[in-house]
């Protein structure tokens, strides 16, 4: 167990480190500033952090108060308060901040603090061995994950590490890589796996709800708001709250969810008091953030909060080699008994797969629901996705156009527009965000263009079929 004593009084700092060593397979570490404090916890990982509240003889420093909340967040130590005052009120602050417990230094002796250090010391083995056993129980060591390609074999071991940290979590990767199970994984296999799980997708909420999704609202907060309504901050508890396509959230709620991120604090909208959150958050993007962040469309402040801990999903082009357990995954999940002959899995192995897993699996649905036989072969793969090109005039931009160009449809470029706008929507299942990232524009142009049909057909008399 590694331990970090920080105390501005280096008597204090002899004694409790006198006390601490008397542990069997201890290490103590000392600090007598904020500044020292902050700068072990990023060179080493601690299990406890025994705190002094005031760094300094100054009477109003407040030192170790806001270090109990940076350790509680930050890391994966426990804080303890050593307090040289029995000023409770001090004491009140640094536990809802997320100490463990508070010792008086006149109370300093081995029968008080070595047990609370032992059971410490138990608690943190305990999860170790629920990770573990987790571990042992769930196929490949961490559940609802499919494959056993080298970065698959990364992912899990990336995941088994930060499942048990409370600090957030931002997952990047492609779309239909599988984020969303990613975070189910980090949840199950986390400190609170029997607490809520809720999915918020920043992306398909429109901005004037997400407000009072996440925050919840009181009655009378604003027109319509007839009850209260608890938001998903406060109903996740200590669970995890998955914040899905995080990239979409405006700047106004950037700033309101990096006041939670910062302070563990939150309030509802129209209710005068705050209230704690105790959930974790584990975000999901495919956006470029860096980029984002530096044409001002994403707070740098909240980027660097979220970037905690980051793991990167891989795409199915860095995993070829999970196609076939990825198959037998979804054929097992049919009603019918599909059996894929090897000359169709390695068709399906060359296919281009933009939308990436989700897509692989939206294939074997449709193969389930038109395929004539159980057995299906190349030729039924074939009807229900189109093949990987080997490159050429063939797959060229060029090539495309020049088809385009000599075929006879009356305004090229419009026909060209509408092709390419309906595959990303059908690729993104209807997501204008996901869709929008695929062309390579804003989310407004696809609003902006199915508006723009609905007026046409509309105008025309003839029904839209609109996507999403």
């Amino acid at each position: 167990m590694r331990v970090l004593i920080v105390d501005d009084q280096r008597s204090a700092r002899r004694v409790l480190a006198e006390l601490v060593g008397r542990l069997p397979e201890t290490e103590v570490r000392e600090a007598a500033t904020l500044g020292e404090a902050r700068l072990a916890l990023q060179a080493e990982p601690f299990d406890v952090a025994l705190v002094d509240l005031r760094l300094g003889a100054d009477p109003g420093n407040r030192d170790g108060i806001a270090l109990v909340g940076e350790i509680r967040r930050d890391t994966g130590a426990v804080p303890v308060v050593v307090s040289g005052y029995a000023d409770m009120a001090e004491i009140r602050a640094a536990m809802r901040l997320g100490a463990f417990d508070y010792i008086l230094k006149e109370e300093l002796c081995e029968e008080l603090v070595l047990p609370m250090l032992e059971e410490l010391r138990s608690r943190r083995r305990l999860q170790q061995e629920v990770v573990s056993l987790r571990a042992r129980v769930a196929p490949g060591g961490v559940p609802g994950l499919v494959g056993t390609s080298p970065a698959m074999q990364r992912l899990r071991a990336a995941i088994l590490r930060v499942a048990l940290s409370d600090r957030p979590v931002l997952l990047r990767g492609p779309t239909g890589s599988g984020k969303e199970l990613v975070a189910r994984a980090l949840h199950a296999l986390g400190p609170h796996p029997d607490e809520p799980l809720l999915d918020v997708n920043c992306g398909a909420i429109p901005e004037a709800l997400m407000e009072s999704q996440l925050f919840g609202h009181e009655r009378g907060a604003f027109t319509g708001a007839d009850r209260r309504q608890e938001g998903y901050l406060s109903a996740v508890r200590r669970g995890t709250l998955f914040l899905d396509e995080v990239a979409e959230l405006s700047q106004p709620l950037q700033v309101k969810l990096l006041r939670v991120l910062e302070s563990g604090r939150f309030r509802t909208v129209g209710s005068p008091e705050d209230r704690a959150f105790e959930g974790r958050v584990v975000a999901a993007t495919n956006a470029d953030l860096e980029r984002r962040v530096a044409a001002g469309a994403f707070r740098e402040d909240l980027f660097y909060r979220l970037n905690v801990l980051e793991l990167q999903v891989p795409g199915i082009d860095e995993r070829r080699e999970d196609v076939p357990a990825l198959v037998a995954h979804f054929a097992a999940r049919q009603a019918r008994p599909l059996r894929f002959t090897a000359e169709a899995i390695a068709r399906l192995m060359a296919f281009e797969l933009p939308g990436n897993v989700r897509q692989l699996r939206n294939i074997v649905d449709r193969i389930a629901v038109f395929a004539e036989a159980d057995e299906v072969g190349v030729e039924a793969v074939d009807a229900h996705a189109a093949p990987r090109r080997s490159g050429g005039e063939a797959t060229s931009a060029t090539a495309l156009a020049r088809a385009l160009l000599r075929g006879p449809i009356g305004n090229k470029l419009e026909a060209a527009e509408e092709a390419l706008v309906r595959e990303a929507m059908a690729l993104a299942e209807g997501n204008k965000s996901a869709a929008a990232r695929l062309l390579g524009v804003h989310r407004k142009f696809i609003e902006r263009w199915l508006s723009s049909r609905e007026v046409r057909y509309a105008t025309a008399g003839v029904t839209h079929p609109r996507e999403g």
